[in-house]
């Protein structure tokens, strides 16, 4: 299935992080999200309201802890995940191909210039 085939593709940015840190994590309560996204909790939540509505996600609570939620993907929400992680492993190999057209040596200057940028930067 590709990427425009899914309906309701959720178009923030932040909310495919979401979705990420979700899958990469399950199951998952609200505090963790926050912490490894450093988002707000208000911005956790509504876009946790927003996965919840679209499918993508849903609620759960662990046998030992009745109040505490954690959330999940769901089949849906698992598609849009795994299409995610795709596009980022197309796009690192075609970074890798672009890297590969440049020698050792402009490597090198490539470098050279970018530690020089960071330091002209940093003391600005």
């Amino acid at each position: 299935m590709q990427l425009h085939q899914l309906k309701g593709v959720p178009g923030s940015l932040s909310t495919i992080h979401v979705l990420d840190c979700i899958g990469n994590h399950e199951p998952i309560n609200h505090s963790a999200i926050v912490d490894k996204l450093n988002l707000s909790k208000a911005s956790i939540t509504k876009i946790n309201k927003k996965l919840l509505a679209l499918g993508f996600i849903n609620r759960t609570q662990l046998n030992d802890n009745r109040k505490e939620v954690y959330f999940r993907l769901t089949p849906l929400g698992k598609q849009l995940f795994e299409m995610h992680r795709a596009l980022h492993e197309a796009e690192e190999q075609n970074f890798i191909r672009f890297l590969d057209s440049y020698s050792a040596s402009e490597h090198q200057t490539i470098l050279k210039f970018f530690q020089g940028m960071t330091r002209y930067v940093g003391e600005r």
